[in-house]
């Protein structure tokens, strides 16, 4: 595509053509092209770094400059005195004059288009076409100009991007708090990890008890391609093999499934193998296969292993919630023309034309600003550094910079300029082109922003990950929130009961902060964070709680909600020595709170999970009888240390045998039979004969036992005491009567 390739104006139809293709004569008389001052035109023209045309009523193109000519690789100089038909195919032409006549009738023609320079590279661009008159209001001609938006254009997709990259991960985060299984969990984060890296195959695998292989327990993408993917894969040879020895991803860009290599029709693929650790041990691996390779400048091997150590964490939590419950419960026409700030200045910087557009943008009129100094439009700070700029400019050894515009208002406009040497009425002259540079700085500074929110947020993934307590973690994730924000201290505080309870604290405001150790949660301004979930700024001294004062150096607060879904459990509180516009932070503010309130529930969760098995781990052991669970195929799953020191047997040896296989061998069909009875609960005593490492005979009896659950399976829980040789003791029958007695 070339320059002249516009956007075709919808809807025109040949009606509207007809008759139009020579018709400029109707507007105007033929204007000589000594009469538009070729040579002073031709001066405005490569004033710009925009490629730039005219053309006459005829037609004719009169004038074009240098960067017109780099931009459309077909066009020649040869150009100069023809129409478009002339240098054009038919079809073209009559959409470049269809074009013509727009801007002729309503004044201008405006629209957006893309081209391939000399170079190969893609260049977007942004076309006016304007009329051109006289001062007796006839028609002279037709000016088009083409400015190059290929930056911000690159800079909004960049945006985008990054955007949609961390929306994605926000739900991935959200996926791991609301998540009820593994399951859900894991096929919703490969949904979104397919919308974000579009993946052939992605897969999740999980390390067997083992250790020597990996089963897949999730998988999604194109279906022929996940059915060639191993339901297990051996986890000693590659790609397998690095990832769970050694926790290190595996990526390879000429990959082929084992048994496919030879296929002369089977191209490699693009593997990603990255490990899923959770508390230091690989316990799974996060597979992703492509026919053609993601892009390098998206960073996706970086985003991919933090999608693994949110699987990791997410799938920590679902696993932890799931013991805690089994343990407790089982982002001018040519000046008027010009797009952005023209003016034409000579040597002593006295404004002598200035483009209407930017005169405009600064609340003045051309008129107004003509004899003016512009230096003056620039702050009074800036003004010195413009005359040395200005003066560089004169004598040739500057062609651009970088400065701030004044509107009549105050409003401050950064632009970006570029400087062109020419003459004006015969004298030395500058021409100066600048653009707004807003829209591209807060396009910069929004992705900044944005990453700076990412990386806070994997920085945090990463902390809890690595944390087995939260006086471990909150401290960590206090100082990763600072590096993230301009606040310089502040504390968290974690609710308990009525009121929040500091857990830690530094930098600025930290004595203050140590003085309040404890918040009521019911009292404003706390209600408003920890009952209502809504954070709350203070941006001036009198707005401040009562008690701070400037003898800390604090002049601005904001306290965020610590939030795990709905539930607050506790507040983050910032401080600074600066005030700070308190909107532009609160976003990344509660992201950060939302990620430590559900790190803060994980490891709640973790705590209480530890101290239920240690509670059963000690009531297991200290009971003077033989205690012990059996899964229902007669394996004995756990046994305590007195039963297997009575069958004259280490505990640990005893796990993972059959029941079955300590009883005699004339009584095992016997055994089974009762243990049957057990699993069925057809019976409320059972006595079963079972032979220790010496071969006594024992003989012991069960009065309960309990179904339940042991590691996810189904088991049996009981309580047996060994009978006497002859009979039961005395203290046995005594108990024998009060139970009966029950």
């Amino acid at each position: 595509m070339t320059l002249q390739q516009e956007v075709l104006v919808e809807e025109r139809s040949d009606k509207h053509l007809e008759g139009k293709h020579d018709d400029f004569s109707a507007c105007a008389g033929p204007v000589d092209a000594v009469k538009l001052a070729a040579h002073q035109w031709q001066e405005f023209l490569e004033s710009s770094p925009d490629p730039m045309w005219i053309k006459d009523t005829q037609g004719h193109y009169v004038a074009v400059n240098k960067a017109y000519l780099r931009a459309d690789p077909g066009q020649t100089r040869d150009v100069i005195g023809k129409t478009d038909f002339e240098v054009q195919s038919r079809d073209r032409a009559e959409m470049y004059v269809a074009d013509d006549q727009i801007a002729i009738h309503d004044g201008v023609c405006e629209h957006e288009f893309s081209a391939v320079d000399q170079e190969g590279n893609l260049k977007y661009y942004n076309t006016k076409k304007t009329a051109l008159h006289d001062v007796d209001g006839l028609l002279t001609g037709v000016l088009g100009q083409a400015r190059d938006i290929t930056t911000q254009r690159h800079l909004e997709l960049a945006l985008a991007l990054e955007n949609r990259r961390s929306s994605l991960f926000q739900h991935m985060l959200d996926a791991a708090a609301t998540a009820t299984s593994v399951g859900s969990f894991l096929a919703d984060v490969l949904t979104m990890a397919h919308e974000l890296f579009g993946y052939d195959r992605g897969g999740v695998y999980m390390l067997n008890p083992d250790g020597r292989t990996a089963h897949l327990v999730s998988a999604q993408g194109d279906s022929q391609v996940v059915q060639e993917q191993a339901t297990s894969v051996p986890t000693d040879e590659e790609p397998f093999s690095r990832v769970y020895q050694t926790a290190e991803p595996f990526f390879s860009n000429t990959w082929h499934d084992p048994g496919s290599s030879a296929r002369p029709d089977d191209p490699p693929l693009t593997l990603a193998v990255v490990p899923l650790v959770s508390l230091g041990r690989v316990i799974g691996s996060l597979d992703m296969a492509w026919r053609v390779p993601p892009k390098s400048e998206e960073n996706w091997q970086g985003v991919l292993a933090a999608i693994a150590r949110e699987i990791a964490i997410g799938m920590d939590r679902i696993e932890t919630m799931a013991a805690l419950q089994e343990n407790t419960a089982n982002l001018q026409a040519f000046f008027n023309s010009v797009q952005g700030f023209f003016f034409v200045v000579n040597r002593e910087g006295k404004i002598l034309a200035v483009g209407e557009q930017g005169a405009r943008r600064l609340g003045q009129t051309p008129t107004e600003l003509i004899g003016t100094d512009i230096n003056d439009l620039h702050p009074q700070e800036e003004r010195e550094l413009s005359r040395i700029i200005l003066g560089d400019m004169i004598n040739g050894t500057r062609t651009s910079s970088t400065q701030t515009l004044v509107a009549a208002d105050g409003m401050q406009i950064p632009v970006s300029t570029l400087v062109t040497r020419g003459s004006w009425n015969g004298s030395l002259a500058l021409f100066t082109a600048s653009q707004d540079i807003t829209g591209s700085r807060r396009a910069a500074e929004a992705l900044a922003v944005d990453r700076r929110r990412a990386n806070a947020l994997y920085d945090i993934i990463k902390a809890v990950g690595k944390a087995r307590s939260m006086e471990e973690f909150l401290p960590s994730a206090l100082t990763i929130a600072l590096e993230a924000t301009p606040f310089e201290g502040g504390g968290i505080y974690i609710v308990d009961g009525n009121h929040a309870i500091l857990a830690c604290t530094t930098g600025l405001g930290s004595e203050l902060i140590e003085r309040v150790r404890s918040l009521p949660i019911d009292d404003q301004p706390y209600r408003t964070v920890l009952r209502e979930g809504k954070p709350t700024a203070f941006t001036e001294l009198d707005q401040l709680p009562p008690d701070i004062t400037q003898q800390y150096g604090v002049v601005s607060l904001i306290s965020i909600p610590i939030a795990a879904g709905d539930t607050v459990v506790g507040a983050l509180n910032l401080a600074s020595a600066h005030g700070h516009n308190a909107e532009l932070q609160t976003e990344l503010l509660m992201s950060i709170g939302r990620t430590i309130g559900e790190a803060v529930v994980r490891l709640r969760a973790d705590e209480s999970v530890r101290a239920s098995r240690q509670d059963f781990e000690t009531l297991f052991e200290v009971m003077p009888y033989l205690v012990f669970i059996l899964q229902e195929d007669g394996t004995i799953a756990r046994i305590n240390t007195a039963a297997a020191e009575r069958l004259g047997r280490k505990a640990n040896e005893l796990c993972g045998t059959s029941v079955l296989d300590l009883c005699p061998p004339d009584r095992r069909t016997e055994t089974a039979c009762i243990l049957a009875d057990m699993i069925a609960g057809k019976a409320s005593i059972y006595v079963l004969s079972l032979v220790n490492h010496e071969g006594e005979l024992i003989q012991v009896e069960t009065r309960r036992v309990v179904r339940t659950t042991w590691g996810g399976k189904p088991a049996i829980f009981g309580v047996s005491r060994e009978l006497t040789s002859p009979g039961l003791d005395e203290q046995t029958v005594l108990n024998d009567k009060l139970t009966d007695s029950d």
